[in-house]
């Protein structure tokens, strides 16, 4: 089974939050990778998520920018903006 590793860094966490997935190109082509709220509150705390597809395993982290500004982000997000007052 193929690994990738993404790291999003501060323009990546943001498109994330306004959009709510990604787009990967993977093996099997390009593909959607939706987002929970569990899976940013999961990323703010600094932990890796792990999206399983067919023959692939996609591990995703965040880079280091800093709570406040992950707070910030996800305030001004329009679909996860509810979570800025559980963080």
């Amino acid at each position: 089974m193929k690994e990738t590793r993404i790291l999003l860094n501060e323009t990546n966490f943001t498109n994330l939050c306004k959009m709510g997935y990604f787009t990967h190109l993977g093996e099997l082509g390009t593909m959607n990778i939706s987002i929970t709220k569990t899976d940013i509150k999961r990323l703010a705390n600094g932990e890796i998520i792990s999206k399983e597809f067919s023959n692939e395993v996609i591990k995703i982290a965040l880079q280091d920018i800093g709570f406040e500004l992950i707070k910030e982000i996800i305030k001004r997000s329009p679909m996860f903006s509810d979570m800025y007052y559980e963080m």
